[in-house]
């Protein structure tokens, strides 16, 4: 029993030598995947726009708001489930969609710091034809299926995990307030988790190895996908069925897939 103690003491002081640094000295910093650029599936179907010859309009993004409801401080929680960045997004799909002028609205305190300097003249602004606004209203947590078997202490388990995340997003005319389109889509966020557990006895010695691995899509990536698809979307109304219909192919692909977000049956 002593030497059992002895040895797991020893191991714990091991494992926790091999994540420190004398004092003295910065720790070495691990080192992951090089940083790349994001892209989306939907990528394809927002550069697909820009081979038609449209008279670009002009869009600023306003408000994208978070209004789920739903936060996190407990069991390892870290506040928003969703993204707080949904303009900063939206505003990045319509430049790289090569069809839309797009006026910086997110952040006018500079412009606004240096028109009361008298340092900038307002004239000298681009004014948005359009302007786009939304929400990311909708999480629900949905309730997953698994099973468990275990026999003579030999067992397996899996565990399946699903979130419908929605978002309504429209483009308004900045001069008259009217809204000239609008999207609604949905996507269902998965997770999984496979185990497998051993328990035996070695003579007197209880003997447990449990194994397992969880795979979980990436919310935030995915709801930048949903982002994307809304900006194809309100530009595909914006400039006509003809237009949209030509790159809708590229999102055909996906859907045949199987790997698409569903817009909403009411739009």
């Amino acid at each position: 029993m002593k030497l059992k103690m002895s040895l797991i003491g020893a191991a714990a002081v091991v494992l926790g030598a091999c994540g420190t640094a004398p004092l003295n000295k910065d720790a070495i910093l691990l080192e992951g995947p090089p940083v790349s650029d994001i892209t989306t599936p939907y990528d394809r179907a927002i550069a697909c726009l820009a081979q038609f010859d449209i008279d670009p309009s002009i869009i600023s993004v306003g408000a994208i708001t978070d209004e789920t409801g739903k936060e996190s401080f407990s069991e390892g929680g870290n506040g928003k489930f969703v993204t707080q960045g949904a303009g900063d997004i939206v505003q990045t799909a319509l430049v790289q969609s090569g069809v839309a002028t797009v006026v910086n609205r997110r952040d006018p305190r500079v412009i606004i710091t240096e028109l009361q300097w008298g340092i900038r003249d307002a004239s000298t602004l681009i004014p948005a034809d359009f302007f786009v606004t939304g929400s990311i209203n909708t999480i629900d947590f949905i309730p997953g299926g698994g099973g468990e078997v275990v026999i003579a202490g030999v067992g397996g388990k899996y565990r399946q995990f699903r979130a419908l995340v929605g978002l309504d997003l429209a483009l308004s005319n900045t001069t008259t307030g009217e809204v000239v389109a609008v999207t609604a889509l949905k996507k269902q966020i998965v997770a999984d988790e496979v185990g497998a557990n051993v328990s035996r006895f070695f003579g007197t010695t209880l003997v447990n190895i449990d194994l397992g691995t969880q795979q979980r899509e990436a919310m935030q990536f995915a709801l930048r996908g949903m982002l994307y698809f809304a900006a194809f979307d309100l530009l595909s109304q914006l400039y006509g069925e003809q237009v949209g219909a030509a790159c809708r192919g590229e999102i055909d692909l996906l859907e045949s897939a199987g790997s698409a977000v569903e817009p909403s049956p009411a739009v």
